[in-house]
C-alpha cells in the first residue's frame, strides 16, 4: 500500500530533535522508515549505535480528507492503551519523548525505543512447523491477556467516541464507511448492506456486554519476535493507535485468518492458546460479521491512495454472504 502521509520538512525535524535531545541531537540521523500511509515514521540512528523511532501523527488537514476512521489523535490513543495495558508493559512500546500539545509542530509526535527482534512476518519465514507452532501459541496467550482487560464503554479508551452498546459502535463504523463511499465515488451498496447486517443482528451483537481491550490492527507486521537458538520468543507488539474496547472476537488477527491477515495453517494453534474451550456458534457468526467489517475498512483507504479496490469489493460481497446468507 503506497504511502500518502504529508511528511515533516528538515526544519521541523531539527526542531523535534532539539526538543527531545537538546545538544545531544548532534550525531543523530533520521531515515524514513516505511511508506507512512498514516503516520510519518523515522528511524533515528543514535551515536551509540542504538535506534529509536520517531512517529508523527497525521495533520488535521490530512485527516479531514481521509476515511471516516482516520484520526489525528492516534498516538494519544496509543498512550492511553499502553496505560490500560500496563500489566503487559514488557510487550508494549516504550516512549522516551513526546509532544501532544503541538507546541513545536502541527501534529502529535512520539519517540519510542526500538522493539527487539523483527516482525513475525519476517521471523517465521525460516521456522519449521514446530517453531511456528510455538510462537503462535505465544501470540494466542498474549492476545488472550490483552483481551482480558476491561473498560467502561465501547470505543477507544480516550480521544474517540464512546458507546454503551456494542452494536451502536458498529453502526457508527458502518455509517462512516457509507459516508466514505459517497466521498470517494464508490458504489455504496456493499456498505449499506453491511450496516443492514449489523442492524439486523443487534440482538446477537449485544450479547457482548463487557468491553474488552483489543489492538484492532493486530497482524504479523505489528507482532515482533526474536530467535534464541532453536526457540522463537515473542518480544512485543507495535502500532496500537487504533486500540479500543470491543468484542474481543473483532480483533483483526482473529477475523483475518480467513482472508490472509494470519496464516490459516496456524489458526488452530493460535486458538488452542487463545480460546482453549472453543468458540460457540454465536461466536463464529459474530466473527463472520467482523470479517466483513474489516474488509470494508480497507476500501476507502485504497480509494484515497489511488489504488485499485474493485477486487476488494468482490471479497466484501462474499464476506457479507457468509455473514448473512439471506441478506
Amino acid at each position: 500500500m503506497r504511502g500518502t502521509q504529508v511528511r515533516i520538512d528538515e526544519r521541523e525535524l531539527e526542531v523535534i530533535l532539539r526538543e527531545a535531545f537538546g545538544e545531544r541531537r548532534h550525531g543523530v540521523s533520521a531515515i524514513v522508515a516505511g511508506e507512512g500511509t498514516i503516520n510519518d515514521t523515522r528511524r533515528l540512528d543514535m551515536p551509540d549505535g542504538t535506534h529509536l523511532y520517531l512517529r508523527l501523527a497525521p495533520t488535521d488537514a490530512f485527516v479531514a480528507n481521509g476515511p471516516s476512521w482516520f484520526t489525528a489523535y492516534g498516538l494519544r490513543r496509543e498512550a492511553a492503551v499502553i496505560e490500560v495495558a500496563s500489566d503487559l508493559a514488557q510487550y508494549l512500546p516504550v516512549t522516551v519523548s513526546y509532544d501532544f500539545d503541538r507546541s513545536i509542530v502541527d501534529r502529535d509526535w512520539v519517540i519510542q525505543r526500538e522493539m527487539p527482534g523483527a516482525s513475525l512476518r519476517v521471523v517465521e519465514r525460516d521456522r519449521d512447523v514446530v517453531g511456528r507452532e510455538d510462537i503462535w501459541l505465544q501470540v494466542g496467550r498474549f492476545t488472550r491477556r490483552l483481551h482480558s482487560l476491561q473498560g467502561s464503554h465501547f470505543g477507544p479508551p480516550a480521544w474517540g467516541p464512546a458507546f454503551d452498546r456494542w452494536s451502536d459502535l458498529l453502526l457508527w463504523d458502518a455509517a462512516g464507511l457509507i459516508e466514505d463511499a459517497d466521498r470517494y465515488g464508490i458504489e455504496r451498496t456493499p456498505f449499506a448492506r453491511l450496516a443492514a447486517v449489523v442492524a439486523d443482528h443487534r440482538e446477537l451483537l449485544d450479547q457482548v456486554t463487557v468491553p474488552c481491550l483489543i489492538h484492532s490492527d493486530l497482524c504479523r507486521q505489528h507482532i515482533f519476535a526474536k530467535t534464541d537458538g532453536p526457540d522463537v520468543i515473542l518480544t512485543g507488539v507495535i502500532d496500537l493507535e487504533f486500540g479500543r474496547f470491543a468484542d474481543p472476537l473483532s480483533e483483526a488477527l482473529i477475523t483475518g485468518f480467513a482472508w490472509g491477515n494470519g496464516p490459516v495453517e496456524m489458526e488452530s494453534t493460535f486458538m488452542r492458546a487463545y480460546a482453549p474451550d472453543g468458540l460457540t456458534a454465536e461466536d463464529q457468526h459474530r466473527i463472520r460479521i467482523y470479517a466483513a467489517l474489516a474488509l470494508a475498512w480497507f476500501v476507502p483507504l485504497l480509494a484515497m491512495t489511488g489504488e485499485p479496490f474493485e477486487d476488494l469489493l468482490v471479497r466484501l460481497d462474499a464476506a457479507l454472504d457468509r455473514a448473512d446468507p439471506g441478506s
